[in-house]
């Protein structure tokens, strides 16, 4: 009989997480209204999921380095690369993996529903939907592991979660291949996980590594994570840990069989989230009319984070009849400022100073960011002149969550995003002038991440539009912070060439600050923009086209291999025209997004002298469309759309393309 399987020990475990992951919780912004809670079932959008390689450096040396078997190789990784998943097949042995896939990473921005993901996961096994492999799962949130203070045991660890357990934990634990734990959000753990390089090691050394720890040992968190990834601690256990893609460096070296992405919402998933965010379908289309009307809203939609601040903001405004004088946001910080604007409308009468309260919750917001507190306590609270006790004000509930943890009663905000903009708004607001370079600075210089959206808000405060709604609270902005932060963004431009992953995010810096002249002296000056290898989201996108728009010519635009779809060359194609080398080869863009990308080369003034396309899951549909488009275009000399799915019938529709090109010189 299967280990624990008709026990009521094994049963109350999965009733008990069951229990707890059956809801999710929203907050309306609503004044008076609570926070909702909503049916997991109901509620939950399945989002785009793809197994990938992406973040990994074999990737760029397997295609300096094998010559032929480099192209095979490359086949093969791309067919698992673009395999849409969904959330019960991450351990379902699939994706060319011959053995059994024990440890999964699962990585994705800021908002893009990992924890949501993990959520699922856990109620559909503890409601016997999936991975009945597993007898016993342990579900773990580093926000709340960065409560321990020095050592402790993997057992322990259990009990302290599911104390219920005590009597049969050893036993429990001597079946490791029954067992799955999941450990959420990694970028928000506040100890590093260091991994080993076994490679760089004397074989004694490594071999050294190979013995398995007891769970009862006591040592560091970090220690206890490292050692189940590296299958030192009980050996034969599967983990899946989810992380930001900014803290994907750390596991470089660790021993990990999948690793899988989370690239949000598709068209028709934002459109499902509307319909049961607002469960009233008139208001929902309306809402969402109106947000596909506007660019930036809906490119953001694709994140679930962003979809709910944008769901939540809007629903006020459009059940006020207030939306015709309302200007929609560009940036994300402007759709953050009318987020913390609404909830100001809604409860300006509950505090007395709101500014200061507000000033006091960023700082407190900052300390989080800065030390990777996402927990915090009662103690905390004092420690920035907060009552809890006054908690149940709707003002500090639209900010904050009250949650039970193990051993207390602790507060977070909604969204580690949420926290991220309160902490930027505040030091935007009350550091000096002479020392917000050199805050810049050390935010600058985390290699971890912790401090990427807030510099991102930090930036788009400096644009009028984002602060103007907030005017009456906060009065008029320092002038000269803002000339500070601006000079900051150009020197981190400068300093960002050849540096892929910086020059993102500051184009990110750039964009939030909607500052046309920094633009101009940094995006027009540039020849070259290479992102290949690096996933580009929706945003990444919509980001750069936005950004070169002030350019008249760029000579390469590299976009390799960057996970892009038809949906992503829809938001660029108003600016590909002006560049002369344009490789989007080894992207999902299909026959769509050449007809997207004709839309550019028919352009009278287009400059694309090279196109790459080759391994974009093409196929003869596209061609007529590409011939069409290249029969009145006067610059194009290289076209690269080798590897696709081409059969004999465009041969003709080739041939034509051929006659009517006059300017092509090589066809591959």
């Amino acid at each position: 009989m299967p280990f624990f399987c008709v026990t009521v020990l094994h049963r109350l475990h999965r009733k008990r997480l069951a229990e707890l992951n059956a809801n999710l919780t929203m907050s309306s912004l609503q004044g008076r209204e609570p926070v909702k809670t909503f049916l997991l079932e109901e509620s939950f959008t399945e989002l785009i999921v793809i197994p990938s390689l992406r973040h990994q450096d074999q990737v760029e040396h397997e295609l300096m380095a094998r010559g032929r078997d480099h192209l095979e190789w490359r086949k093969q990784a791309l067919r698992r690369e673009l395999e849409k998943i969904k959330h019960h097949q991450i351990f379902g042995g699939s994706f060319g993996k011959i053995c059994r896939c024990l440890r999964t990473v699962v990585s994705g921005v800021a908002g893009i529903g990992k924890t949501t993901l993990m959520q699922k996961i856990v109620y559909d096994w503890a409601v016997e939907r999936i991975y009945r492999q597993f007898h016993f799962l342990f579900h773990f949130k580093f926000r709340e592991l960065n409560a321990y203070e020095g050592s402790i045991s993997l057992k322990q660890m259990i009990l302290d979660a599911y104390p219920y357990l005590e009597k049969d934990v050893k036993r429990i634990l001597q079946h490791s291949k029954k067992i799955l734990f999941i450990f959420d959000g990694l970028d928000e753990f506040k100890d590093p996980v260091i991994f080993p390089d076994l490679q760089s090691q004397s074989p004694l050394a490594a071999g050294q590594k190979a013995l398995c720890l007891c769970p009862e040992s006591w040592r560091p968190i970090s220690d206890i994570v490292r050692d189940l990834l590296q299958g030192e601690l009980l050996p034969g256990c599967s983990v899946l840990v989810t992380t930001r893609p900014t803290a994907l460096e750390s596991l470089r070296h660790a021993h990990i069989d999948l690793y899988v992405e989370i690239l949000g919402f598709s068209d028709v998933q934002i459109k499902d989230y509307f319909m049961k965010f607002y469960q009233d379908d008139r208001l929902a289309q309306e809402i969402l009319s109106y947000v596909e009307q506007n660019a930036i809203l809906y490119t953001m939609c694709y994140n679930p984070s962003y979809c709910w601040v944008i769901c939540s903001s809007l629903k006020s405004v459009f059940t006020s009849h207030r939306h015709r004088s309302w200007a929609p946001p560009k940036t994300i910080t402007q759709l953050y400022s009318n987020y913390i604007h609404n909830i100001l409308t809604n409860h300006s009468r509950e505090a007395e100073n709101p500014q200061e309260l507000l000033l006091r919750i960023g700082e407190m917001a900052y300390m989080g960011v800065t030390e990777k507190v996402i927990i915090f306590s009662d103690a905390h609270f004092h420690q920035y002149r907060l009552q809890p006790n006054n908690f149940l004000s709707g003002f500090l509930m639209e900010i904050l969550q009250k949650e039970k943890s193990w051993k207390n009663v602790v507060y977070s905000f909604f969204h580690l995003t949420v926290q991220e903009f309160m902490a930027a708004f505040t030091k935007f607001l009350s550091t000096p002038t002479e020392r917000i370079i050199e805050l810049l600075n050390a935010a600058g210089a985390a290699k971890d991440g912790r401090y990427e959206i807030f510099l991102q808000f930090m930036s788009g405060l400096c644009c009028p539009e984002a602060t103007a709604q907030l005017q009456d609270l906060i009065g008029e902005v320092p002038q000269a912070t803002i000339s500070k932060v601006l000079d900051w963004v150009k020197k981190r431009f400068e300093e960002s060439q050849g540096h892929k992953l910086q020059l993102l995010s500051t184009l990110h810096y750039l964009f939030e600050a909607q500052n046309t002249s920094l633009v101009r002296d940094t995006i027009g000056r540039l020849r070259q923009i290479d992102f290949s290898f690096n996933v580009m989201t929706p945003v990444d996108c919509y980001v750069l086209a936005s950004l070169l728009e002030s350019c008249h010519r760029l000579e390469n635009l590299h976009l390799f291999n960057c996970s892009m779809q038809a949906r992503e060359i829809k938001i660029l194609k108003g600016v590909l025209h002006k560049c002369v080398k344009v490789r989007l080869a080894q992207n999902r863009l299909g026959d769509q997004g050449v007809k997207l990308l004709s839309e550019a080369l028919k352009k009278s003034d287009c400059q694309i002298q090279l196109l790459e396309l080759w391994m974009a899951n093409l196929t003869d549909g596209c061609i007529p469309e590409l011939a069409s488009a290249l029969s009145t275009n006067q610059s194009l000399k290289h076209l690269l759309v080798r590897d696709n799915q081409f059969t004999d019938r465009c041969i003709p529709c080739f041939f034509q393309l051929l006659e009517n090109c006059s300017t092509l010189e090589v066809l591959e």
